[in-house]
């Protein structure tokens, strides 16, 4: 069995997927092997991964028969590998070049953690131009999460739980979790919180990886609305699942967990609205009042609708203003 695996799930961003492998291939500690797992992507994402594989012998390249819509392609990735740690990688990221070294290294002096993630840095693409913003990190020393506090940390870091490009893990922590849950666009999120629910997690005080910010982000093309939706979903399924024998506590969970989602959403439609996304602002107006376990009357969702419209007007819709100052979630 070989050490470090990177799983790489792509789909026509050749371009893009080259640079994710490259990073790959150029760490401190560079992994043992590295799978590729292509969704029938039309453009040249194939021949530029077959170009690679024939200079680097790690890296091993599957193929789509039809496109699986993305989440099935993932499992492929995962399910590809054969290391005892596996690192997964984002096609429109790439890892900074001590990312696999220093994770493997904390889960190897830490037998008792089964997955480790960190912090990471943005390049925000505009035209021709890209800038990098680090993240602040969330603490100062590594964070551990478990079943324990799993809901106090998703409510503390609602916007960015977790990166996916940046989780190391164990192998036993994909194959007792199993695999992403197609029927969920957030299925990572629903995977990370179904993780710590078994093993012990812990983010670390450090930069892991490039996150591209750009037109053709997953999460853009989800939207907000959708995204808060699910993550709502995620945490609810949850807090059932942890308290099931415990009324009184998941009450409480609950109820702390929907105030802060509540709250969340009314700063995200500030930023909508200060951005000119009437659309969004709507979509997430009606998601606040129908979908965080109340049902407001449709005349009080009327008036919010109208008073956003009123806002919005004359407001130039900006991408670069939506994609900087408001979180996917």
């Amino acid at each position: 069995m070989s050490k470090v695996s990177v799983a790489i799930a792509t789909y026509s961003r050749a371009a893009m997927v080259r640079e994710a492998v490259e990073a790959a291939l150029n760490q401190t500690c560079p992994p043992e092997e590295i799978i590729v797992s292509d969704d029938a992507s039309p453009d040249q994402t194939m021949e530029v991964l077959e170009q690679l594989a024939l200079c680097h012998s790690s890296l091993r390249i599957l193929r789509q028969q039809r496109n699986t819509g993305g989440v099935p392609n993932w499992n492929a990735a995962l399910n590809a590998t054969r290391g005892e740690f596996l690192a997964w990688c984002s096609d429109d990221d790439r890892f900074l070049p001590d990312h696999l070294e220093a994770s493997i290294a904390y889960l190897e002096a830490h037998p008792e953690v089964g997955l480790a993630h960190s912090g990471f840095v943005d390049a925000v693409e505009a035209g021709d131009v890209t800038d990098r913003f680090a993240r602040p990190h969330r603490f100062d020393e590594p964070c551990r999460v478990n079943r324990d506090n799993l809901i106090s940390y998703m409510i503390r870091c609602y916007d960015w739980p977790f990166h996916p490009s940046t989780i190391v893990m164990r192998r036993k922590v994909w194959e007792e979790t199993g695999p992403f849950d197609p029927s969920y666009a957030l299925a990572d999120t629903d995977w990370f919180v179904r993780a710590a629910e078994r093993f012990s997690v812990v983010l670390l005080p450090r930069h892991g990886v490039v996150n591209r910010r750009h037109p053709g982000n997953w999460s853009n093309r989800v939207g907000s609305a959708g995204m808060q939706h699910e993550i709502f979903a995620i945490v609810e399924a949850a807090i059932e699942r942890l308290w099931s024998e415990n009324l009184i506590a998941r009450a409480w969970a609950r109820a702390i967990w929907r105030a802060n989602v509540r709250l969340r959403l009314l700063l995200t439609i500030r930023m909508r609205i200060r951005g000119g996304h009437m659309a969004a602002a709507n979509a997430l107006w009606h998601q606040m009042l129908r979908g965080t376990g109340r049902s407001a009357p449709a005349w009080l969702v009327r008036i919010g609708a109208n008073i956003i419209g009123r806002l919005c007007a004359g407001r130039q819709a900006s991408f670069e203003d939506a994609r900087q100052s408001v979180s996917p979630l």
